[in-house]
């Protein structure tokens, strides 16, 4: 696995030039060459085009973004308020769609599709949008750590894409965006949880972390309670056969048998989280330890004790020379996604055993 390389969200390129951004008619030269090169592209990351459909005539607008009067990114707007959803119902009314966006692979890693995104966002506030929707795929991680860092949310698959194993689709609240100051995009990106996130500013008591057996009756009622009152209740699709599997004990005790670490963690004695180091599943890149089972009952959240356990992870993984960490989430939790951005995760391709998992998010730290 390649790791993409973590700037700083926000960041540019310190070799950037004068960008220019233009609102141009759907027939120029250059949006339409770009618009090709990124459908090209997608066909060979998929083996097929995208198979949304996208008129850019129809388009609220078609941007082109110029290094030095190059073409070097494009992206387009347009509105899809009161289209079916996908779901059986509609996207709520001000809602318009992003499409089409690609920058130039000789031009990548210099902002220029953060620069495409926020003219976007500046054109969906001017034609009076509340809300922006998008799709991306999973083979292209770097198109879904560029939309969280800008504030965008995972929401379930939409339109066409509903029901697509490789889609992923994203949600961005514009009312949000004209309330705050400039340059929300950035620390909305960088500065963790927000409501019910399992982490935050700490709160009297110290927060320690023992290491413990898997089987210990602390963390197995730790990751109970994570399937009683979080997972099966976001996720219930996936535990349909939890039964037939055997219940909890029998599929816990076989999670358990790859586990090299399960840290719990305490404040004044009692029992908050828990989190586990394991050794990936085949097909998984195997100089690495995925994290399993992060989990912080709910009077304690807001606590620290999710940091803390994730820190004390990547503390345990580095003793035992891991270059890299992975780990599995869903689109159902936001939260989490934010704090494992926070913590210096990025998305990745899925791994097995979540390849083909519909609601799953991966990510990756390098350590060192």
């Amino acid at each position: 696995m390649t790791l993409p390389r973590v700037l700083p969200d926000g960041a540019r390129h310190p070799g950037a030039g004068a960008v220019t951004v233009a609102t141009v008619p759907a027939d120029d030269a250059a949006a339409e060459r770009l618009r090709s090169r990124q459908q090209a592209e997608l066909a060979v990351r998929y083996g097929e085009p995208d198979a949304g459909t996208f008129t850019p005539e129809a388009a609220l607008a078609n941007v082109v973004v110029r290094d030095h009067g190059e073409p070097v990114a494009f992206v387009a707007l347009r509105d899809v308020s009161g289209t079916p959803d996908g779901r059986g119902g509609a996207h709520p009314a001000r809602t318009g769609e992003v499409k089409r966006l690609y920058v130039e692979p000789a031009h990548r890693g210099r902002g220029h599709a953060r620069t495409a995104m926020r003219a976007l966002h500046e054109r969906a506030v001017a034609a009076g949008l509340d809300r922006l929707v998008l799709e991306t795929g999973t083979l292209q991680p770097e198109s879904i750590d560029l939309y969280l860092s800008l504030g965008y949310v995972p929401i379930e698959s939409y339109g066409h894409y509903a029901g697509q194993p490789l889609s992923r689709c994203f949600a961005l609240d514009l009312r949000t965006e004209r309330a705050a100051a400039p340059g929300s995009a950035d620390r909305q990106g960088a500065a963790g949880p927000g409501p019910g996130a399992v982490a935050g500013a700490p709160v009297a008591g110290a927060v320690v972390l023992r290491a413990v057996p898997w089987e210990d009756p602390d963390a197995t009622a730790l990751r109970r309670e994570m399937q009683e009152t979080s997972s099966a209740v976001l996720y219930p699709e996936l535990f349909e056969g939890l039964d037939a599997a055997g219940g909890f004990e029998a599929v816990d005790a076989r999670l358990g048998t790859d586990v090299v670490l399960t840290l719990v963690a305490y404040r004044d004695d009692e029992a908050l989280g828990c989190a586990s180091l394991r050794r990936p599943e085949p097909g998984a890149p195997q100089d690495a330890l995925e994290v399993k089972k992060v989990f912080v009952r709910e009077r304690a959240r807001r606590s620290g004790a999710a940091r803390r356990l994730l820190d004390g992870l990547e503390a345990a993984a580095r003793e035992r020379g891991t270059v890299t960490l992975l780990l599995e989430t869903g689109i159902r939790q936001p939260g989490a996604v934010a704090l494992y951005r926070g913590s210096g995760y990025r998305a990745v391709q899925p791994f097995p055993p979540y390849d083909e998992n519909p609601v799953a998010l991966c990510f990756a730290k390098r350590l060192g």
